[in-house]
């Protein structure tokens, strides 16, 4: 029947007199079918012709017309459609219905591997297998953390807004079905849904990239910090999603969520500290938010039994050597930083720098004390965040020092205040954007010079 239908409005006469014409009948025939507008339809979309959804009126009582469902592949029935539309004189709603990866069989057979992929055999749809020896990806770490936190804690749900794959959920939903859910593409319910569970005693997981968690910021703050719930955000995708582009890419997250009363910030350096922060979450009384890029991980082996992580407190990875009359420098390297922090002290101390390296950990609540001490005691601090600088974990080391009446010059390595564009790697755009160990090594110096030539050099020994 649709099939006819289909034929039948493609040979219908076009122009203005007859749009009038039609808007004419429509209007006396609203009166008639009114009573049956909202009625729901339990036939076949070849039924009914009207989707499964209802009928047209639905559209058209808030002043749209309604067209389809039309074939979306059939291109000569879309484009006389779309030419029909072009002749109303109101907003129109145009149904059409395709199948995705339809003309490749691959793309057909495994939809959610070809909703965004590299490179792949274009005649048997196959990947690049991984590198042998390769870390694992981090989505691919939280996915299998989730099944082992759920296996143990029956509180504990995981949540996705249709990204079961993108988020590695899939692993929860193939191993734990009863602690998964997807809400479809509806970040803002994803919240609200995990804040109602919230209250009933759950420990819910919502997994939501760093950028689409944006949607639901409202949700976060009135329905989950205000109420103060143990709601879990694993934001991933956090930082450059550079095949993406600027839609994907998480740079902004540090930001809209430090602000919120109550709220704990992590960002772990490795798949291990994701699994120790993860597991330290479920454990919290408040709301959680644990960020962490997207791609391979560091390759640091993961413990059998994750392990508490100590709220608001920072890890000393590489302290002073107390060298007499070098310039101290103190290296803060958020999460996945830490790794470059660490290349970036291996150059300043052949140049004959004194380097300490910290992991923060935490963007909120930060360790004030691991900060100042490391403030007071060094000639220059840097921070390093896989974040826009404007209001980020730089900004908070800025205000918890300047709070203590530190004046120590910093260097803050993170994004520019811009959107930033796409690209085939991220080191292309850390390259061009300076987020680099060279950079941030220039930076360190340029400031040290600056502070020597100001100040006599005090030969303080650091104790």
């Amino acid at each position: 029947m649709a099939r006819d239908f289909n034929n039948w409005l493609r040979r219908l006469p076009k122009g203005d007199l007859v749009a009038m014409l039609g808007s004419k009948t429509e209007e006396a025939l609203k009166g008639i079918a009114a009573s049956v507008a909202l009625e729901p339809a339990h036939g076949p979309l070849e039924g009914d012709g009207r989707g499964g959804h209802g009928s047209a009126m639905l559209f058209e009582e808030f002043g749209l017309r309604y067209l389809g469902p039309i074939d979306g592949h059939n291109i000569p029935l879309l484009v006389s459609t779309l030419e029909f539309a072009k002749t109303c004189n109101e907003p129109v709603v145009i149904h059409v219905l395709t199948q995705k990866g339809k003309g490749y069989e691959a793309a057909l057979k495994f939809p959610e591997k070809f909703h965004g992929l590299g490179p792949y055999d274009a005649a048997t749809g196959q990947t690049p297998a991984p590198k042998t020896g390769a870390a694992p990806m981090w989505q691919e770490v939280f996915g299998r953390t989730m099944v082992k936190l759920c296996q143990q804690n029956k509180n504990v749900v995981g949540i996705t807004a249709a990204m079961p794959s993108g988020t590695s959920l899939k692993l929860l939903e193939q191993a734990v079905p009863g602690q998964y859910y997807d809400v479809g593409i509806a970040e803002e319910h994803a919240v609200i849904f995990a804040a109602g569970m919230a209250t009933m005693g759950f420990r819910p997981v919502v997994a939501i990239y760093s950028t689409f968690l944006q949607r639901a910021y409202d949700c976060i703050h009135h329905d989950v910090c205000l109420q103060d719930l143990p709601v879990i955000f694993c934001m991933d995708r956090a930082g450059l999603s550079a095949n993406d582009g600027p839609t994907h890419h998480g740079l902004f997250d540090i930001s809209y969520l430090r602000c919120l009363p109550g709220i704990i910030g992590m960002a772990p350096a490795n798949e291990d500290e994701l699994q120790d922060m993860m597991f330290t979450a479920t454990l919290q009384s408040h709301p959680v938010a644990i960020r962490y890029p997207r791609g391979n991980a560091e390759g640091v082996p993961i413990k059998e039994i994750p392990a508490m992580v100590p709220i608001g407190k920072a890890v000393v990875v590489e302290n002073f050597a107390n060298t007499q009359g070098s310039t101290r420098v103190a290296l803060f390297g958020l999460g996945p930083m830490l790794t470059l922090a660490r290349a970036a002290a291996m150059k300043l101390r052949a140049e004959g720098f004194d380097v300490a390296v910290i992991n923060p950990r935490y963007f909120k609540p930060l360790d004030r004390e691991v900060h100042e001490f490391y403030g007071k005691a060094a000639d220059v601090v840097a921070t390093l965040e896989d974040h826009v600088a404007m209001g980020g974990y730089g900004s908070a080391v800025l205000e918890c020092l300047s709070e203590a009446g530190i004046s120590t010059p910093m260097h803050r390595l993170a994004w520019p205040d811009q959107f930033v564009e796409h690209a085939t790697t991220v080191d292309f755009l850390r390259e061009k954007h300076g987020l680099t160990v060279d950079a941030l090594v220039a930076g360190v110096k340029s400031i040290a010079a600056r502070k020597s030539s100001s100040q006599p050099a005090a030969a303080t020994r650091f104790a």
